[in-house]
């Protein structure tokens, strides 16, 4: 599981995850059959709408039923969202905010499927 804050960055108009840069942070690692959920929080003040490449994923709304996608919006002010998805497409895959002027000031990560 990867649990991943979305804020604006201090002191500038830059978006970070986990305040952090891209391309000045770590990947988020998973490996190849896992099943993974990641859950965001998003500190800021503004809707972010997360996508992930290379995947699709099943957002966790209590029911276990949740819909499929690649790209799904957190909501500002302390929202959360939870989704699941398998790692069954080994690669390096960008994760991003799809406001364009968030991604490019740093609201981005690369998913990378390390060893076994």
């Amino acid at each position: 599981m990867h649990r991943l804050t979305l804020s604006g960055a201090h002191g500038s108009h830059a978006r970070a995850i986990d305040g952090r840069l891209y391309p000045d942070a770590d990947p988020l690692e998973v490996r190849e059959g896992d099943r993974m959920r990641f859950e965001l929080q998003d500190r800021s003040t503004m809707v972010h709408p997360i996508h992930l490449h290379g995947h699709f994923f099943r957002l966790r709304n209590g029911t276990g039923r949740g819909p499929f996608k690649d790209t799904a919006l957190v909501e500002p002010h302390m929202g959360h969202l939870a989704f699941d998805f398998v790692a069954d497409n080994p690669g390096e895959w960008f994760f991003h905010c799809h406001n364009a002027y968030h991604l490019e000031t740093g609201m981005s990560r690369v998913v990378s499927y390390g060893g076994s």
